[in-house]
């Protein structure tokens, strides 16, 4: 099953099925005109990857930036309009409707849901930024966005929660650099994707570590989506054994 996308072949929706996984859908939207998006029974997390988008929802408007997240519930609609910007749809079937919200990188970065794990020694530190973490209401989302240091790694050590939660990983804001991503139950049997701006890897489960070239770090969204709806227990996780003592 291909997991992983070059930018061109996510401008359509690409179903959970397209991507090997149960609940996620993905779109990246080029927004050049005015768009209508119906979430249907799904919420969604609309990412803006790159420029700035004006929205409107209900009687309710704003801009969001780069960086910015917006959260819309099942069964709505919302209008996205101005750009040029690049926006990253993802959607989960939901079965209760929650409230929207539009999740400002400032607001995150300036409190704990902005979270620094690693060490510089190690080649390990990253900067994650939690927008939907568990105490944001949502039926399955937990969502946000990873800055690895240049040549650094992120992701580590390895881990996975595949009975928990199938994950998408969107690459963006590079540059020209590039990353390498693995995606493993065994080492044996990895698979290793050269992911570049705009790239997409589905994780169905298994160990998912990445490390970035040196001329830049990886920097991505992820979207986790829990196979149970409510189940949304971030560090619900399991560590490679081999490598688990070492942990940063």
């Amino acid at each position: 099953m291909k997991a992983h996308f070059l930018p061109d072949e996510t401008l359509e929706r690409l179903s959970p099925e397209d991507m090997g996984l149960v609940y996620c859908s993905a779109q990246r939207l080029e927004i050049k005109e005015p768009i209508c998006l119906k979430s249907g029974s799904e919420e969604l997390c609309l990412v803006c990857l790159d420029g700035s988008v004006e929205y409107t929802y209900g009687g309710k408007s704003g801009t969001a930036v780069m960086c910015d997240m917006l959260y819309l519930p099942r069964n709505s609609a919302l209008e996205l309009k101005g750009g040029p910007a690049t926006v990253m749809r993802f959607g989960a079937p939901c079965s209760n409707a929650y409230e929207f919200r539009h999740i400002r990188f400032a607001d995150v970065d300036a409190d704990s849901r902005h979270k620094v794990y690693g060490k510089v020694e190690n080649g390990t530190r990253r900067d994650v930024w939690n927008f939907i973490d568990e105490e944001f209401a949502s039926g399955r989302f937990l969502t946000g966005i990873c800055y690895g240091a240049d040549g650094g790694w992120t992701a580590w050590p390895p881990h996975e929660h595949g009975a928990e939660r199938e994950e998408v990983y969107v690459y963006f804001n590079m540059g020209q650099s590039f990353g390498v991503q693995c995606v493993y139950d065994e080492l044996e049997t990895a698979q290793a994707y050269v992911v570049q701006n705009n790239h997409l890897v589905a994780i169905p489960h298994g160990y998912h570590p990445n490390c970035g070239c040196p001329c830049g770090g990886l920097r991505y969204v992820y979207c986790m989506v829990s196979t149970t709806e409510g189940d949304r227990e971030f560090m619900n996780l399991r560590t490679q054994k081999i490598y688990g003592d070492k942990l940063e």
